[in-house]
Order: structure tokens, then C-alpha cells, then sequence
């Protein structure tokens, strides 16, 4: 048997990576966009000024984007170590002392 058939939710990438893709190309593509206006379209200072708005507002939506990804991640494992620390501490799942 091969690995691909062993797991097969280990090749299916996590939706907060795919949103975090969606963000960077839609970034690249506004950005390359505005750098085309800015090339051809000089003149058009109307035109120029709403490219690099639409450009700075992709690279805005990235940058929040990829915090959240990974905060997300950052508090996914933190929450588990407090999960571990409570139960050291107190011992059964809710806290009661009970196991």
C-alpha cells in the first residue's frame, strides 16, 4: 500500500492555508495590476491613484490575513498546554477535582 491511500485526509491542505493563498495571490495580482496601470497609464492620475489603493488594500488584507493564520495556530497550542497545566493542576476534565 502506498502513503496516499493510507491517509487520505493528510493530502487534503486546511482551509485556513487555502484562505492564507487566496489572500496572497489576490495581493499579487492587485499588485501587478497597479505596476501595468502605472506603466502604461501614467497620465491618468485617477486611474493610477485607485490601482495602488486597490494594491495597498491587498497587501493590507494579506498582512491581516496571515496574522490570523497564524495566531490561529499559536493559540491552538497554547490553549492545548493550558488544558494540560488545569489538569495537573486540579486533576479531572472539569476542574472539580473528580477524574
Amino acid at each position: 500500500m502506498s502513503t496516499e491511500t493510507e491517509n487520505p485526509e493528510r493530502r487534503r491542505p486546511k482551509m485556513r492555508w487555502l484562505i492564507l493563498s487566496a489572500a496572497a495571490a489576490f495581493a499579487v495580482l492587485a499588485c501587478a495590476a497597479a505596476i501595468v496601470v502605472v506603466i502604461f497609464y501614467r497620465s491618468n492620475v485617477p486611474l493610477v491613484m485607485g490601482a495602488m489603493t486597490v494594491a495597498g488594500i491587498g497587501l493590507e488584507v494579506l498582512l491581516w490575513t496571515a496574522a490570523g493564520v497564524f495566531g490561529w495556530g499559536f493559540l491552538a497550542k497554547r490553549r492545548e498546554a493550558m488544558g494540560r497545566w488545569k489538569q495537573r493542576l486540579f486533576g479531572g476534565r472539569n476542574g472539580t477535582g473528580q477524574p
